[in-house]
């Protein structure tokens, strides 16, 4: 990736000038019915939904007390699909039924109400392979709780990978059972982080099964993999991109790296999106409004990272700002602005993905940018080698 420095970004008008198409967010008050539906992915394909449960009978669960308990994780991928692409729509949450008693009647049938467009078992695009993008959720939460990015990364031709990280969140397993968050199994942090990035390195074992001969049959170039997190979820993928050298891209949503990456340092070019407020994230220096336990990317992480940094944020976003807040938004102003952080989050990721993993240059690392105040990008080039 061609180094940038500190500057000001491309103006929004460009970045909603670079999607094929508008985004589209329908509700009951606006269409006369009482559905809420996901925003429209806005890139040129159609999105297919697939869900899997995989197990790693390598791996021991540590979050349960039966010692026959293998590891169980749970996969959401979205995968690009012809334009024009037809058949029964996608669940938004999977196993929603699972969380009656924890969520109750109002929440499941709410949740149950949205309607995506994501085509279940869709026919692939013969337009591949594909790049691959793998995604770790936080603590507590849950692949489909990102379900408007990872969907628009699809459409914009890449096979998506929600993980799902029982323990780490709270995920539906087969047979409706739902994992609470907890860590007391692990002895430290670096336990929990090392055993969420084997999470990581499983699946990416597993869709390369699938790529050689199964439902993504030569779909995926797994020579172009990025992935991403947010918050508990990036240390996950960070850590597996230490010791897996298939892992060529990370984006971050507000969220630092475990400890072995401040050790060994990654030569992967890392994207960070950063709240403007409620961060848990800041450069160099701790600023006044970022969470106590936050991470700084300071002087020692730089020392021993080899790869291009850079650092966006966007005005009006948060910690949780890549979570689907527009559906639950209690404003019109709330919904605009989440609607507003979903387009953006998208263009600058697929911009930063097509960039490193496809070579593809983006207006929005150009060197003479426009000014615009509602979005900031930092970089930090690659040392010399």
């Amino acid at each position: 990736m061609k180094p940038i420095f500190s500057r000001a970004a491309t103006p929004l008008a460009v970045l909603l000038a670079m999607q094929t198409a508008p985004p589209v967010l329908a509700a009951g008050e606006d269409s006369g019915t009482d559905s809420v539906a996901l925003l429209v992915p806005p890139g040129p394909y159609a999105v297919g939904q697939v869900l899997l449960d995989w197990a790693d009978t390598t791996r021991a669960e540590p979050g349960t007390d039966a010692p026959d308990d293998m590891r169980q994780i749970p996969v959401q991928i979205w995968y690009p699909a012809p334009a024009g692409a037809t058949g029964d729509p996608a669940p938004y949450r999977p196993r929603v039924e699972a969380f009656r008693a924890t969520w109750g009647d109002e929440g499941v049938d709410f949740l149950n109400s949205v309607e995506t467009s994501w085509i279940m078992d869709a026919p692939v695009s013969p337009d591949g392979p594909f790049p691959l993008f793998v995604f770790s959720h936080g603590w507590s939460a849950r692949s489909s709780s990102h379900g408007t990015f990872l969907s628009s990364l699809a459409s914009h031709g890449y096979i998506v990978v929600g993980i799902n990280h029982p323990y780490l969140g709270m995920v539906a397993l087969p047979g409706d059972v739902v994992t609470e968050p907890n860590d007391e199994q692990f002895a430290d942090q670096a336990s929990a982080n090392r055993f969420y990035a084997e999470d990581v390195m499983f699946v990416l074992d597993k869709v390369a099964e699938l790529n050689r001969d199964g439902r993504l049959a030569a779909a995926v170039d797994m020579g172009r993999v990025g992935a991403g997190g947010h918050s508990s979820g990036f240390p996950a993928v960070s850590g597996a991109a230490v010791t897996d050298e298939r892992i060529k891209a990370l984006i971050s949503f507000d969220a630092g790296v475990p400890k072995i990456v401040r050790r060994e340092g990654l030569d992967v070019p890392i994207l960070l999106f950063r709240g403007a407020t409620d961060s848990y994230t800041d450069l160099f220096f701790r600023g006044e409004d970022i969470h106590p336990k936050g991470t700084i990317y300071d002087v020692d992480f730089f020392r021993v990272h080899r790869g291009d940094f850079f650092d966006v944020v966007i005005l009006g976003t948060t910690h949780n700002s890549v979570y689907d807040e527009y559906l639950f938004a209690e404003t019109s102003e709330a919904r605009q602005q989440s609607i507003l952080n979903h387009t953006t989050f998208t263009a600058y990721a697929v911009a930063f993905l097509d960039q490193v993993l496809k070579g593809q240059a983006s207006p929005l690392f150009a060197e003479t940018p426009d000014d615009d105040p509602n979005v900031t990008l930092r970089a930090i080039p690659a040392p010399p080698h």
